[in-house]
This record gives structure tokens, sequence and C-alpha cells, in this order.
């Protein structure tokens, strides 16, 4: 789940992740289990269809608060390759998790086979065959459909999802949710997460929803702040964007409302199972950079002696390797048996015009099953020690008594101001505890959010876990953009930008599920703005304008999401038009297509970049989708975009599209049958035959009329069955 595991954070994932204790299954002899891993093993193969040729079967053991799971993971040692892996409850024999992945050689477009409905009755029938004694107590959300990508990557799937329902009010942790190929109808993804023993509040005498308004209004639950949208690709040259927004403060449970007591939820007495999309955003970014390192690390190959020549950069002005190690052992206490096994220079991920030092030690016996190391980054330009994290240097089974929250945060505080005694002044401590209940006794979690002309900034900080028992800091993050931030004067009134966003996401009466600081679940029932299990919902507003914008800034006029158009019944175009629809692409005029329209370049350049979703992250002006053309060979020169497209230029644009230009740039082989074909240029008579001969253009009355403007009807006609030709894989289709 980029998107499920954004609603966890992702550091208590990882600290719980590196708790657990993973066996090989022929070992298992816990209490907990009622079946063998065998059973689970047969359990899975009756009730989904496993590829044959995955023939290479990993099993694994699992115990996590009170609950015991096998893992089990298939995959195929021959090409094409694919994996299927499967998680099965060790007490019950429940499957919990399954999802597959299938590599495709020859990647090639092709149009759903089943209808929504089909694939509807499909997860229906097997939620009846897996969870029968639950399918009463649940609900199936409609979800708008989900937006459709001509990416030649993975089969188009739809997504469904059932929500447990107690007294008539939703419990969103509990439920189904579900993936099932609109291909074949294979199930993709499945995920079913049930609590038993859980006592829900009777909802009663509970506030009115016009009183927790008032409460959301008053307290207040959103708060100003500096946002820096996610950087979803390393090599990007684009400098990140620094937005001013409204979005909901950290301080409260997602914008809940006690429904009973009438006072909002405060997040630093109890912590909690489940966080909004807006919660997470404003915990340091870097926190989300320690997962992947510590996993990665745990996890990693065989160790290599660091390369001699790394120890020169070509920039003379950046350090050397051996000056990044020294400005690590000044901040860090590296144990005697630890050895530098390996070192890169590499892109900041948030400041890709700068390069960090990556450096990784660990023990002579990593490898045989030890688990100590540490892994430090050094930016090479400013020699900032960027962040490191250390195996933990106490025992799980040392009885020292760990130091309180309050001493560990002044070792945490102290580090900082050796490590960064400027910057240390310009963060604050949230005050709040996110961690709570669940994570290790001997640690203790800190996140200190950048504050710039008395404004937090989302995703800028720097990060600390101390280990309680042996006192140490053993992770440390920084995130620091440097780029300028825009002035915080001519905001919109808070007052108004909450009467806006309670628009835009309106309270909702839910159950929802709360872990307390000793571990114990509780069940509170809340008001709380609607929850969106999209990417693209509505989770902060712009400042000065109040616009709602996604997860990555765009503005709401800029979303994909798709569409049904209203004026295309009886188009000849009709079906293609409608996939068009499922991408997003051509929403120009929202529920309105205007077959008949002429369209031009741009318009037909920027649904090519829409209906792929390769840019679906960043906000493309007119010049950036020039570039992206002239960059993927769409067009050989630079041309005026709102010009309108004809035949023999779009001819052009999907034959380039599709790799056949080479093909048709050949001389003396290509000849066509339309009355007017002396009207075709030499030079496009290729082009033009080919995307003729492939279905992709569509002409009538056997006349081209090759300069004849392009229709919206055509220009869907053509792209959809330009995609749906085999083609050699599109290196920009990542």
């Amino acid at each position: 789940m980029l998107r499920k595991i954004r609603h966890l954070n992702i550091v208590v994932v990882c600290m719980l992740l590196l708790q657990l204790a993973v066996y090989p299954a022929n070992t298992l002899g816990s209490e907990k289990s009622s079946i063998t891993v065998e059973q689970a093993v047969q359990v899975v193969k009756d009730n989904f269809s496993i590829p044959e040729n995955y023939t290479r079967l990993n099993t694994g053991y699992n115990e996590n608060n009170n609950r015991a799971t096998y893992s089990l993971n298939w995959n195929s040692d021959e090409q094409p390759g694919g994996s299927f892996n499967a998680e099965v409850d060790a007490a019950s024999g429940e499957i919990l998790n399954i999802s597959q992945w299938n590599e495709w050689l020859k990647p090639s477009f092709k149009l759903p086979v089943l209808s929504s409905k089909d694939a509807l009755k499909i997860a229906t029938d097997l939620i009846a065959k897996l969870v029968s004694k639950h399918q009463s107590e649940m609900k199936l959300e409609i979800d708008k459909q989900q937006v459709f990508r001509l990416n030649n990557s993975q089969p188009f799937t739809y997504n469904f999802r059932w929500t447990r329902i107690v007294n008539g009010i939703p419990f969103p942790e509990n439920g189904v949710s579900m993936s099932v190929s609109g291909n074949d109808g294979q199930v993709i993804n499945y995920h079913y997460n049930w609590t038993e023993d859980l006592e829900f509040p009777v909802a009663s005498n509970v506030i009115s929803l016009e009183k927790a308004r008032q409460v959301f209004t008053d307290t207040p639950m959103l708060e100003l702040q500096y946002f820096l949208p996610p950087v979803m690709h390393s090599q990007t040259i684009e400098p990140q964007r620094v937005l001013l927004v409204y979005q909901l403060t950290n301080k409260y449970y997602g914008g809940a409302v006690d429904a009973l007591t009438g006072k909002p939820m405060t997040l630093d007495q109890h912590a909690v199972a489940y966080k909004s999309p807006s919660i997470v955003g404003g915990i340091s970014a870097s926190a989300a950079t320690t997962t992947s390192r510590i996993l990665s690390t745990v996890a990693s190959s065989p160790v290599t002696e660091p390369s001699t020549n790394q120890d020169t950069p070509e920039n003379s002005q950046q350090i050397s390797q051996s000056e990044a190690v020294e400005i690590v052992k000044k901040m860090v206490t590296i144990p005697k048996d630890f050895i530098l096994r390996n070192s890169s220079l590499n892109p900041d991920w948030q400041n890709p015009s700068e390069e960090v030092w990556e450096l990784q030690w660990n023990t002579e016996s990593f490898n045989t099953g030890e688990q100590r190391y540490l892994t430090a980054r050094v930016n090479a330009k400013t020699g900032d020690l960027v962040g490191f994290n250390l195996s933990y240097g106490s025992n799980q089974d040392d009885k020292s008594k760990p130091m309180k929250r309050k001493d560990a945060q002044k070792l945490a505080d102290d580090f900082l101001k050796r490590a960064q005694p400027e910057r240390f002044g310009l963060v604050k401590v949230e005050s709040v505890d996110f961690y709570g209940g669940g994570i290790p006794s001997n640690i203790q979690i800190f996140n200190y959010v950048r504050v710039v002309d008395g404004i937090p900034v989302s995703r800028n900080g720097m990060f600390i876990i101390v280990d309680t028992v042996a006192k140490q800091v053993v992770n440390y993050e920084m995130n620091w953009n440097n780029q300028e931030f825009p002035s915080s004067s001519n905001v919109i009134p808070l007052n108004q930008v909450t009467e806006q966003f309670l628009q835009i996401r309106p309270l909702a009466l839910k159950y929802s599920l709360i872990i307390q600081s000793n571990g114990q679940q509780e069940i509170r029932l809340v008001y709380q703005p609607k929850i969106e299990y999209d990417m693209y919902a509505p989770v902060i507003l712009d400042a000065k304008t109040g616009d709602p914008m996604d997860w990555y800034g765009k503005p709401q006029s800029q979303w994909s999401e798709a569409n049904t158009y209203l004026d295309i019944q009886g188009n000849y175009a009709e079906k293609e038009i409608g996939i068009m629809g499922l991408t997003g692409a051509f929403g120009e005029y929202k529920e309105n297509f205007r077959p008949d329209e002429k369209i031009t370049t741009g318009s037909l350049l920027r649904a090519m970049l829409t209906a792929e979703g390769t840019y679906q992250h960043r906000v493309l002006n007119d010049e950036d989708v020039l570039k992206i053309a002239l960059e993927r060979g769409w067009l050989h020169e630079d041309v005026k975009l709102e010009s309108e497209l004809s035949r023999e230029e779009l001819s052009k644009i999907m034959i380039r599209l599709i790799n056949m230009e080479q093909s048709a740039r050949v001389k003396g082989i290509y000849a066509v049958s339309f009355t007017d074909a002396d009207t075709i240029q030499p030079d496009s008579l290729g082009y033009i035959a080919l995307a003729w001969g492939l279905g992709i253009l569509k002409i009538e009355d056997n006349t081209l009329h090759p300069n004849q403007a392009v229709t919206r009807a055509e220009a869907a006609y053509a792209l959809v069955h330009a995609y749906a030709v085999e083609q050699p894989v599109n290196t920009y289709m990542r």
C-alpha cells in the first residue's frame, strides 16, 4: 500500500518489523498455532490459483501483537518471473492477505475483458467463501471509478472495499479490500482484517453533527503549514516546490471529535492504530527513508570493500570519503569490531543538486546472523551528517532501568546541539507522542519539526531514536530543503478555510481503534472528516486561494479522475472515448467530451501523458508538455500547442508512439488505395500506410483528407488503437 502503509507511521512499522522473530517453518512449535504450515499452504491452494511455474516456496512464521501467522511466498525461477504471496492466521487458518505479480516479457495494452459488474461478482463470491460469517456485517463502499493507465505494465484491475459496520456505524479499520484483474478475473490483491473481542460504545447520547462542527472549528483542527510535496523520482532535476497550505494539525487525531464527550481527541494521551494521510504528512520525511535504509541494511547482500577511487570525487569542492568517515566518527562511537564495508556517492533525494556519501559498517559475523551494523550519510558538499542508523546498543535481555522520556529528550537535544548547532534553534520538538503503545520499551522517538517565520514545515526537520537502556542515540535523520519559502501574507482566514475544508470533507460518525500506551485496545466513537482512500483525495488546501490540493500538491483542476462522458452515445468512437474517460484524459470539459470539436496538438499530447500516468505526480505546464514530447520523439520540431492537428500529423505522432518510425521511413514499399492518395506527401506515406493498416486511423469513404483537422473523437480512437498494437517495450513506461 503506497497507500495503505501511509496510514501507519512508517517508522513504527519498521521498528516493529525489526523486533519480530521470524523462523523457518520447519522449526515451528508455538502454542499459538493450531494448524501446520502444510495446512496453511493447502488452504491457500484451495482458494487461489497459483501459477504452475511458481515452483519455489519459502515459508515463515511470525508472532506480533499476540497473533501468530504463516507467511507463504511462491516464486518463479523461470522467465517470465513472478510471485504469489500469502499470509495465513496460524490459529484460525483464515487467509489474511494475498498478493501476486507477474512480469510481462512483451508488454502490450489490453482492454479489460470483464466489466465492473463481472469483477464485483467474483469479489463477492470470494468473500462468501472465505469470510461468510462476517459478510452480513460489512458494507460495500462505492468509491469513484479508479483511474485506468495505458502504461503497458500490469492489467487493469477493479478495486473493491467492504467496511465493517457495527450498530449501523462504520468501523473502517476492519473489513476486506480486493483487486480483481479486468483481463481474466484473477484476484490480484486480497486483504482481510477483523479484530475480535472488541467492546463498542453504544451510540446513544452522542453530540449533534452541528456541535461536532463547532468543536472542530473552535479547537482549531487546521493549521497553517509550509508543505513540501514528496519527491517521486530521485533523478529529477526540478527543485522541490514549497507550498503554503492549511492542513490538519499534528496535535489531534485526524481532526476527530469524541462523539460522546464533545472534546477534540489529542494524541498525547494515547496512540492510534490508524492515522490519516494528513497526520503522516506532518512527520519528517526523513522518517520515511529510515525504513528502507534499516531494512535494506539488514537484508543486504554480501559486502564488498569500499572502492578506492571514490576517495576523490570529480568535484574537488566536495569532501572525500575519508573525510566523510571522520565526520561520522566525531558524532558516533563506532564499535571496534565494525569494518567499513560499502561506500557510495549518490544524489540527495530531497536536494537532487547535491550528493551524499553513503557509508556502511558491520561485523565479520554479520552474514552469519549477527545483526549489528551502522549506516551513515554525509552531505558531500556541506559536510553535514545527514543521518545514521546503529543497531541497538542494548541487549533485549538487559534488565537495566530505562531512561524516562524527559531524560531521553535531553540526550536527543544534546546530540542535535552538537550535530546541528545552527539548525537546532530552528526546530521545535513535537509535544505529542505519536507512537505510544506497541513500541519496544527500550526506545523513545522524537520528531523535531522545522519552523520558518513561526510556521511549521511539514516533511522537514530532524528525527531521533534513543535507546533508553544503552542511553545512546541509535537513529538520526535530517531532512532540510534549501528552497526559498513563499510569503505568508494575504492568507485566507482560518475560520473561512475551515468552512471550505468541511464542505470538501464533511464530518461523519465512525468507530476508531485506539491503542493505549500500555498496548491495550480501545474503541472510540468519533466524528471525523471523511476518510478518502485515494492518493488524489483533497488532504490540503491552498492557503491563499482555498483550492483543494492532493498529496502531490496538484490543484483539483489538474487531478486525473475517471470521467463518464454524457455526450458520446451513438458516436462511432463511443467505446474508445469511454476507455479514455477511464484514464482521465480529455477531461477538459468534465462530463462532456465534445467529440466533433477539432483537437489541438497540445490537447492530444497532454491526453497521451495523462493516459499513461507517468507524470501523475507532477503539475505539467505547456512548456513541460512540449519538452517531454520532443524528448520522447513524438515531435521532431517545435510546434504551437494551440494549433489544430491534421490527420497526417496524427499519423506521425501515433507511429512514433508505438516505436515504428524506423519502419515508416523506409522508401518504396508503401502504397495506399485512397482516392486522394496523390495528395499525400512522400515523406508521410509510410506513417499513414502503417497507421491505416494497423487500424489506428478511422477513414470513411476511402478518402484520407491528409490535411483535414482531426476531431477529438478521431484522436481518442487513434490513441486507444495505437496502444492496442503489440510493440517493443517503451522505456519511458516505468
